[in-house]
């Protein structure tokens, strides 16, 4: 069994995602979902981790510093 602060890889994914699209919105769009889905996974991940993960604002998402080393991690 996973320990509890095991993030889920879909997770990871879509913070991937929000990286390369630098919106919750289009990433949303490519997996499909809404984007009140994404933003709750990535909250979700966030609390899992204890970390901010991204940063966002009206013009975009961007992931801060430690969004891009656990992005970072999810690709390997």
């Amino acid at each position: 069994m996973l320990p509890p602060s095991t993030p889920d890889l879909i997770a990871l994914d879509l913070l991937d995602a929000v990286a390369e699209l630098g919106s919750l919105g289009q990433a949303a769009e490519r997996y499909g979902i809404s984007q009140p889905a994404v933003s709750m996974r990535m909250t979700q991940l966030e609390r899992v981790l204890g970390i901010t993960l991204l940063q966002r604002s009206p013009a975009g998402t961007k992931l801060t510093p430690a969004g891009e080393r656990v992005a970072a991690l999810g690709r390997r």
